[in-house]
């Protein structure tokens, strides 16, 4: 029995050491000195489920989705009906790449060019608006620096 509610346990207890800003579930976190809330995506079921389903997202809102090491990451728009922008971060939350991806059904696969750790979807745009380049660093909560 215990076994079964363990992944659940750690979960809650690794979400509970963040300052949230407002209880959402959402954790702060910086890219330069831009701020941003995002949702984090740390296990296969929760990377594949993403943003599908989801109607509209908050401006500097998004989903941050963690991978166990440095690969390619591959990404497609099954279900979600917003069109991204997706950052790929390498383990020491150094920008590596952005690409935009549109609603299509998943038809298409959006691949990171270089080995990633992290993948940051926010709303099309965000990260031109922001003036975010390649070569940005990503600023995670102190519980879950990079290396």
């Amino acid at each position: 029995m215990l076994n079964r509610w363990l992944p659940v346990l750690l979960l809650v207890l690794f979400f509970s050491s963040y300052k949230l800003v407002s209880g959402d579930g959402l954790v702060p976190m910086q890219i330069g000195e831009v701020g941003l809330r995002a949702t984090i995506a740390m296990d296969e079921s929760s990377r594949r489920q993403g943003l599908m389903g989801r109607q509209s997202m908050v401006q500097d809102e998004g989903m941050l989705l963690v991978y166990p090491s440095e690969w390619i990451i591959r990404l497609w728009m099954l279900n979600t009906y917003i069109p991204l922008d997706v950052g790929f971060f390498d383990q020491y939350g150094i920008l590596v790449g952005i690409t935009s991806m549109e609603p299509d059904g998943g038809a298409k696969i959006h691949t990171s060019l270089r080995p990633a750790k992290y993948a940051l979807e926010m709303n099309w745009g965000w990260f031109k608006h922001n003036k975010i380049q390649i070569g940005a660093r990503l600023k995670l909560p102190a519980n879950m620096n990079q290396n």
